[in-house]
């Protein structure tokens, strides 16, 4: 049972070439696919408990895009999402040529539901060959994940080589983040539509505020949790441990989840200049905070409380972050205003 049942059969298709010519032929490409996604499975079920039931498929030994049979139609159609697996030899597959027409509308008919089709560039490829439906609106081609040197085109631990270890594993770390955030939206969209709105009462009228920042401006968030504690919010935080390994960042990422999907607000303090904010900006007001709103049920307002005195160097109002001036005199009265609005 995958963790989209009973919405889909699978929650992903691994659709690529195995860039083999003959029956008897060497097949690195196959091999370095299946153990991508091996890997890709061992990360999500070890990181996230919930995807104990996941279900990626591939065909481990013919080749999906030679013999595009009823069957494997179906199983594409019955999948959540469209893993792409980007070679040469991928464009020149049946999928990508014969079957032109009907790989067209199975990658449609996900863009409808937005990001549910993932390209992993394993080796370098002609972009001017790529069929215009995974193409951008500007006709660009899918900027992917990047799994091969921009340089000589190897792929990452290509026959089991170490070089570009720590980019391989970054990127596959990149993958899973953005495969799981779309497979938990996926789900709460397929649920909403299953089951009526349902109009959740605030068990308290005093409003919470999940408050972070970086441990190292502690001075600039301690003012700023005063002030919201004047004007009768209650700021929450998780506390800060960055640990020394992964398990000790994920311990620390499913506390602050846990405690933020309970507030009326998300609000993140950028008390300078420093660039490490915006890996937090990222991380959390976009990444986490998408998973606490699959998890509640609803949207999670979110807001930047800038002491730094300078615009945000990236724009976020696609993400509908808001960012307060808590230089401005009239900052508390507009932030007091936003939080009642988005409640």
């Amino acid at each position: 049972m995958a963790f989209l049942s009973p919405y889909f059969e699978y929650d992903a298709f691994v659709s690529y070439s195995h860039g083999v010519v003959g029956p008897d032929s060497d097949t690195p490409l196959r091999d370095w696919t299946l153990e991508l996604v091996r890997r890709l499975e061992a990360d999500i079920r070890v990181v996230d408990i919930e995807f104990d039931d996941l279900v990626i498929w591939r065909d481990l030994h013919i080749d999906p895009t030679i013999h595009v049979t009823d069957e494997l139609r179906g199983k594409v159609k019955s999948s959540g999402i469209l893993l792409i697996i980007m070679s040469p030899r991928y464009l020149a597959s049946a999928w990508c040529k014969d079957e032109l027409e009907w790989f067209r509308q199975q990658v449609q008919d996900r863009e409808r539901d937005h990001g549910r089709v993932f390209v992993v560039r394993a080796l370098r490829t002609e972009e001017g060959r790529w069929p215009e439906f995974l193409r951008d609106s500007r006709g660009h081609p899918l900027p992917g994940f990047q799994f091969h040197d921009k340089l000589d085109s190897m792929p990452f631990g290509w026959r089991g080589s170490t070089e570009n270890r720590e980019a391989y594993v970054k990127e596959l770390w990149r993958l899973q983040t953005a495969l799981t955030r779309r497979l938990r939206e996926l789900r709460a969209n397929a649920q909403r539509r299953a089951q009526p709105q349902r109009v959740s009462v605030a068990a308290s009228s005093q409003r919470r505020v999940y408050l972070h920042s970086r441990p190292e401006n502690a001075s600039v968030y301690d003012e700023v949790r005063r002030v919201l504690m004047q004007d009768g919010i209650a700021p929450l935080s998780t506390v800060p441990d960055p640990g020394r390994d992964i398990a000790d960042w994920m311990r620390e990422s499913r506390a602050r989840i846990e405690t933020a999907r309970h507030c009326d607000a998300l609000a993140l303090v950028r008390a300078d200049n420093n660039e490490k904010f915006i890996g937090d900006l990222l991380e959390i007001g976009v990444d986490e905070r998408e998973r606490i709103q699959s998890a509640r049920g609803t949207p999670l307002p979110c807001a930047v409380l800038d002491s730094s005195g300078e615009d945000l160097p990236i724009d976020v109002s696609s993400y509908g972050i808001e960012r307060f001036d808590v230089g401005r005199d009239d900052w508390r009265g507009q932030f007091n205003g936003w939080l009642k609005q988005a409640q």
